[in-house]
């Protein structure tokens, strides 16, 4: 199987205090809606579902990517790139980060209608969730995504990439795992920004910037870091990632105007954030 190199979900507009990436939450009507719309002029994000979680609202990945649809058809097939070997086994703070980027990686792979790839993530799932001791509530949603994408049902496997995302972190919250719980958010919401700002990259337009100004987000995730406690807290990944999280701060809060050189910044830097643990450099 090839796997094509891409760079990425999810963002939010101005004034929208967003958490852009939570597969956790269930697909709803929204994009079947907008399917039978006509393309905007604008990308509207102030009516998404989603859950609110220390007051920023968590919408949905594949409803964002289904708008960006509308607005130029990328080619979703060049997006997904499913690493050899994800994750480093021995730092539980890097396989949440791991989870959630796959998790994104699967929704890639569902716009891309690719189900040879889904099936490799959905393998790749389960064995992360075995490495984080939480192989038993998600083998259920792995199975699922494996049958669903042999049966090109590509709603089904929204559905269950959604439920896995959702259950793992429920089940974290459960064990007062909260950190790692933040963590496979982070992680899902890094691949997806790589993805759409590369998109945005190739074809930028400042309606599709907009999505990207969220000043909000980043501060949620740049404070979740900091009141990391442990080990892991300390490690070259995480103040890396800190670092990143501090310069795509830097460019979103500038004036206010997210750039096309704005986008090249935030495309690299997302990628090399990626680099610390999900991708080869």
């Amino acid at each position: 199987m090839i796997h094509r190199d891409f760079h990425a979900p999810i963002l939010l507009s101005k004034g929208l205090t967003v958490f852009a990436i939570a597969a956790a939450l269930s697909f709803g009507g929204f994009v079947a809606a907008q399917e039978e719309a006509a393309a905007p002029e604008r990308i509207d994000l102030t009516n998404f579902p989603g859950k609110i979680v220390d007051q920023v609202v968590v919408p949905i990945p594949a409803e964002i990517f289904s708008v960006l649809d509308k607005l130029d058809e990328p080619e979703w097939s060049r997006g997904v790139s499913i690493p050899d070997e994800p994750g480093d086994g021995s730092d539980r703070s890097l396989l949440a980060l791991t989870f959630g980027s796959l998790v994104g990686e699967g929704f890639i792979a569902v716009q891309a209608e690719e189900a040879g790839d889904i099936e490799e993530i959905g393998k790749k799932v389960l064995d992360l969730s075995q490495a984080l001791g939480l192989s038993n509530a998600v083998q259920p949603h792995s199975l699922a995504i494996i049958e669903a994408a042999g049966d090109r049902d590509w709603e089904r496997v929204r559905d269950e990439l959604d439920s896995t995302q959702q259950t793992v972190r429920d089940t974290m919250d459960r064990l007062r795992d909260q950190q790692l719980s933040g963590l496979v958010s982070l992680g899902g919401w890094l691949r997806g920004t790589n993805v759409v700002t590369t998109f945005i990259r190739e074809s930028f337009r400042e309606d599709k910037a907009e999505l990207l100004n969220q000043p909000g987000l980043i501060i949620h995730f740049r404070e979740m870091l900091g009141k990391m406690k442990g080990p892991s807290a300390s490690t070259p990944q995480i103040r890396a990632i800190s670092t990143g999280l501090a310069r795509m701060e830097a460019i979103i809060t500038g004036d206010g105007v997210i750039s096309e050189e704005d986008i090249k910044g935030l495309n690299e830097i997302s990628r090399a954030m990626l680099e610390e643990y999900y991708f080869t450099p």
